[in-house]
This record gives C-alpha cells, structure tokens and sequence, in this order.
C-alpha cells in the first residue's frame, strides 16, 4: 500500500498493545502507521518467547479490541499452550498469525524491519527517521506511542534516560522429567509435554547479554540431550528489561507505556494492552 510519509500517529512496535492501539486510533485518525523492529508481529511474546502471561481480573472484557484477539488466539487451534486460574502461555506463531490478520482486516498501515535512530521536535511536528530494508526513511507526524517495553525511543532523545535491568532468556524443550530442570528459574509444562523455560541471565552489562544467552542455551540443551530431549524453539533475541528516567528533554506529544501503567513485569503484556486500550477510551485527547 503506497503511503506518503506524514501520519497523524505513528506507533511502536507491533506488539500486543500497538496493534491494539492501531486498531482502536485508526477508528478516530485519518492516517495511522505501525513500525516494527522484526519481520512478524508480537512484540516480547514472539520475539523474546516471553509467552506466561497473566489474565487480566474481569476475564478480557474492558476492551473490545483486546478481547476480540484474545478470543481469536484462544479459538485457534493450539493457540494457548497452558492455562490455569492466573496464567495464559501463548502459542507464537499463533499470535503472530492472529495479529497480522487483524492488521490486515483494519487496514493498517505497517512498515517493518526498522530501526529507529533519530527524533526531533518542532513546534507542530516530530520527525522520525528510520533505517529499514529500503534504506534511510523520514516520517512526520503529530504523536508518537512507543509501548515497546524496551522504551526504544528514550535514549534517541535523552542517552541518560533509559537504564537496563536486567535480561532472561526464555526458550521451548522437548519433554524430560522435571528433576533435570530443577535449577531453572521458571518452568511451565506445556499441554502436549513439552516446557516452556525461562533462565535469568547473570549480567548487569547490556553488551553481555546475547553471549551469555547463547551460552547458558547450549549448557542447556547439553543436559537436555543427555537425557534424550533437547532445546526445541529459541528466541529471536534475549527478553531485556529497562527502567525509563523521564527527563525534561522529553515531549508531551510522545507517551511511553509508563504513562499508562505505573509498574509492569514481563508477564503483564495483556494488562497492559488492557489498560492503554481503557486509558484511550477514556481519554479522547490522543
């Protein structure tokens, strides 16, 4: 779909709350883009198999668009691999397959394969500049949402305001008996056997944390292997979590999820498309 380059919102990444919020803005903006860093969508649950998530208490109903992805993934075919009272685990292909429908049916406009690496401010408009497949990019609009939980676009305007946490690696084995498992730091047997695992990575250097991943992987599935299992499903990248430091430097006319939930951990990407979904509702000032 040829787009010209100046949008009234423009949103980051294609994760579960910014396919939410494309879906839910496009109804009140005439033009609304979406940008991804990877190929497909899902944000930390596809990219980072960060699938444990937590159920929201009134069971999806405080947004219709929410709710209506949930119930589409939850009708799919294998589309949740575990749930019991508290908790969902995601299939991710089955997410990323459900929001690239749902994108396609509201017509939302996407670009992939990007990486954002400047942002300006005037008195009406920000532009954005990008690195995709194409090459160098240029987008104006009239906000910008960055509800990656990474806060991708904070160290483009403030280097001091984005201050990393700490980073797990979350992958998919084939079955074992549990007691191989025992020094894993969360596991969740799947319906069909297999575990989905998560290990907390023992740096507080971001430079580090793909190296110690790849090595904590393969003293993983060494001991899966000798016990007639193995790694199945890795992810694209590690699961890296961020403190965001807002300082003066940042426009009013960028929001970040912080400004829709206070507190958020990794198993909250459902809650917090909940809540931004309600908090736009609410407030029709975008």
């Amino acid at each position: 779909m040829e787009t010209s380059n100046q949008y009234d919102l423009i949103i980051y990444p294609a994760n579960l709350s910014g396919v939410v919020a494309s879906i839910f803005l496009k109804q009140n903006f005439k033009k609304v883009l979406l940008l991804n860093r990877y190929g497909f969508f899902g944000g930390s649950i596809t990219e980072s198999l960060n699938l444990l998530q937590r159920k929201p208490e009134e069971d999806f109903d405080r947004g219709k668009v929410l709710n209506s992805i949930l119930k589409r993934v939850k009708e799919f075919n294998e589309g949740i691999l575990f749930e019991d009272a508290q908790y969902i685990l995601f299939n991710p292909e089955v997410v990323k397959y459900i929001l690239q429908k749902v994108c396609e049916e509201n017509e939302i406009e996407l670009l992939f394969h990007i990486t954002p690496y400047q942002v300006n401010f005037s008195e009406d408009l920000i532009y954005i500049n990008v690195i995709g497949k194409e090459g160098e990019i240029n987008f104006t609009t009239s906000k910008l949402f960055d509800f990656s939980t990474e806060f991708t676009f904070a160290p483009l305007i403030d280097k001091t305001s984005r201050i990393f946490s700490k980073a797990q690696v979350n992958f998919i084995s084939l079955p074992v008996d549990e007691k191989i498992l025992q020094n894993v730091d969360q596991k969740i047997r799947l319906k069909d056997e297999r575990w989905w695992l998560s290990i907390d990575l023992d740096t507080q250097n971001l430079f580090d944390v793909e190296e110690i991943a790849t090595q904590t992987l393969d003293k993983i599935d060494e001991l899966l292997r000798q016990n007639r299992s193995r790694i199945q499903i890795v992810p694209a990248q590690s699961h890296l979590m961020f403190t965001l430091n807002q300082r003066a430097k940042f426009d009013e006319r960028i929001s970040f999820i912080t400004d829709f939930v206070n507190i958020f951990e990794p198993e909250n990407e459902i809650l917090i498309a909940e809540e931004i979904e309600k908090r736009l509702s609410d407030e029709k000032n975008f």
